[in-house]
């Protein structure tokens, strides 16, 4: 099976205003959102490894390690290290350098 497209990988921060539909949106991490420090961070390398920030009010954030996998086209299959968390089905719906399109399946 091919991987993704190649403007999958890298870092991306959680645009959730623009988000519609049931497809979350993300821009490339370092964008100049008003508060990204606030923003959950999706991190996914060519290398099938996978990491999650998730911002917390007054502490640093956690960082959740996972993999993926792609199972289907468009379609990334994310496991994750930390027990407890449920594997997550990600559908690709659009990607292009400054822009990444999921939807939860």
């Amino acid at each position: 099976m091919e991987q993704p497209p190649l403007e999958v990988f890298g870092t991306w921060q959680h645009a959730y205003e623009e988000d519609a539909n049931g497809i979350a949106v993300y821009r490339p991490a370092g964008n100049s959102f008003a508060s990204f420090q606030d923003r959950e961070e999706i991190e996914i390398r060519q290398d099938g490894t996978f990491s999650r920030l998730v911002p917390r009010r007054s502490e640093a954030p956690d960082i959740i390690k996972g993999e993926w996998e792609q199972t289907k086209d468009q379609v990334i299959h994310v496991s994750y290290e930390s027990p407890g968390l449920a594997p997550q089905q990600l559908e690709i719906i659009e990607s292009k350098p400054d822009l990444l399109r999921v939807r939860k399946v």
